[in-house]
């Protein structure tokens, strides 16, 4: 519920580049980031506003670049890859969807990359390919050779506007690559300040979890923000080890953006400290003075930046995509001889079969969205790609189903089966012990209609579209 309400607050908000300090005050400095977006270059067509496209984020760094605002771009990595292990029958398509990622960032000109565990899918050779058409500089302080010799730089400089600029970055995993090791996370950043010349922000740059960017900042003294990118949402910042901490969005849906307003020494104060003492500063005079005196020091506001359908495109990048798709549905169609079109010989039966016992269940399907759900695949021309195919049709890769999308035949659309499973012996016998599920649930929507998804979706407005059964 934390996931969709978060998603729900957030993903409304606008890629305007505009100052959010006190009376219009412009920040000293904003970092405008990504990060876990697993291989996506866009997003799903089934929401009722998809979000995410690697378009538009390129669009989006374009645009806060006119601005007069200070910023540092960058990525924390998961980036090129959804998984570590890259299915044999899906290598040509990830691989050209990462040289997508790669010549995007580089036309974005991001300042630095840190890696994530997915993107050493391709090994260690393959991702210096990758990071040499991105033109993008990797950090990671703590991974080193077998021989002790850092495999990446760990620090870089950066004067923007009135500031310099002093960043590490800390991967904080150990790849799945021989040959590579990771130090402990708070001796290679101590290693790296300990040789550092002063800066007016210092900035970690991580793929660490929550728990243990906290326990960074809390044992080193000096960081300013540590920034975060692992599997989880933390899109609320946490300030209890004095330090910035917050995450990236996931699969490139939005962008971060953490602003500092820079008017003195000290610790930046914003998030949830800064929200109450301006809730109480109209009714109390202490809080009012509390704010007033915080509001002479250093603070930050954070903010994510929903990239959806209504935010402008990088017309380059979004031909790359769409060259991209074309060449998934060319790749398959003419992958091999194609096998024939599933016509009931396996474990499904099809809608039309289970309607000669359940005619009012068939015609209620027949007016919903799911009865026609292969359409929209064929209107994206997506008809043939593997990873939109099984929420779009019936027996997707189950052994008594299909398992290539050429052969998908009688099985399109969301059918009876799709939710109650394979029917053929239930059809038999007439056995109600033989079909899997009942009455459908929401937990077992969601794995279609997945919150970060379709934030819209809830079982009380779903549920009564598609229900065919007495409760």
């Amino acid at each position: 519920m934390l996931l969709r309400r978060t998603a729900l607050i957030f993903g409304l908000a606008s890629v305007a580049w505009i100052a959010v300090g006190e009376g219009g005050e412009a920040p000293s400095l904003e970092l405008v980031y990504s990060g876990d977006r697993k291989g996506k270059v866009q997003p799903c067509g089934c929401p009722k506003n998809p979000m995410g496209h690697i378009g538009r984020q390129a669009a989006a760094v374009a645009a806060h670049r006119r601005t007069e605002i200070p910023g540092l771009y960058f990525d924390l990595g998961n980036t090129f890859y959804e998984s570590l292990e890259v299915p044999a029958v899906m290598r040509e398509q990830w691989g050209r969807r990462a040289a997508i990622i790669a010549r995007s960032m580089a036309r974005m000109k991001l300042d630095f990359f840190v890696p994530g565990p997915t993107d050493f899918a391709a090994g260690l050779p393959g991702l210096y390919r990758l990071m040499e058409e991105a033109k993008t500089p990797v950090l990671a302080a703590d991974l080193v050779a077998e021989s002790g010799r850092p495999i990446f730089p760990g620090l870089l400089y950066f004067n923007r506007g009135d500031l310099s600029v002093r960043v590490i970055g800390i991967a904080g995993f150990q790849p799945a690559v021989e040959g590579i090791s990771v130090r402990d996370p708070a001796v290679a950043l101590r290693e790296s300040l300990a040789s550092a010349k002063p800066a007016d922000l210092t900035i970690v740059a991580s793929h660490l979890d929550k728990k243990r960017a906290r326990a960074l900042a809390r044992s080193i003294p000096g960081i300013d923000a540590v920034l975060i990118a692992d599997h989880k949402l933390h899109l609320i910042p946490d300030t209890k080890a004095g330090s910035v901490v917050v995450g990236s969005s996931k699969e490139g849906k939005h962008l971060g953006r953490l602003s500092f307003y820079k008017r003195g020494e000290g610790p930046y104060v914003g998030g949830v400290r800064l929200r109450r003492l301006r809730a109480k500063a109209g009714k109390d005079t202490a809080a009012a003075a509390e704010l007033k005196a915080v509001m002479k020091g250093n603070t930050f506001a954070y903010k994510i930046h929903g990239l959806g359908e209504e935010q402008p495109m990088d017309d380059v990048v979004g031909g790359w995509v769409k060259s991209y798709v074309h060449f998934v549905g060319k790749w398959e169609a003419e992958r091999g001889q194609a096998p024939p079109g599933y016509s009931g010989e396996g474990d499904f039966v099809g809608a039309e079969r289970c309607g000669l016992c359940h005619p009012d269940a068939l015609a209620q399907w027949k007016t919903t969205k799911h009865s026609h759900a292969y359409d929209s695949l064929v209107h994206f021309g997506q008809q043939l790609d593997r990873e939109c195919i099984g929420c779009h049709t019936a027996g997707w890769r189950h052994p008594g189903g299909f398992s290539d999308p050429r052969a998908v035949g009688m099985l399109k659309h969301v059918q009876c089966e799709s939710c109650h499973g394979p029917g053929k012996h239930h059809a038999q016998t007439g056995n109600k012990a033989m079909i899997i599920r009942g009455k459908a649930e929401a937990a077992f929507c969601e794995t279609c209609h997945q919150p970060d998804l379709e934030t819209a979706f809830t079982e009380a407005t779903h549920m009564p579209q598609v229900k065919h059964w007495d409760d």
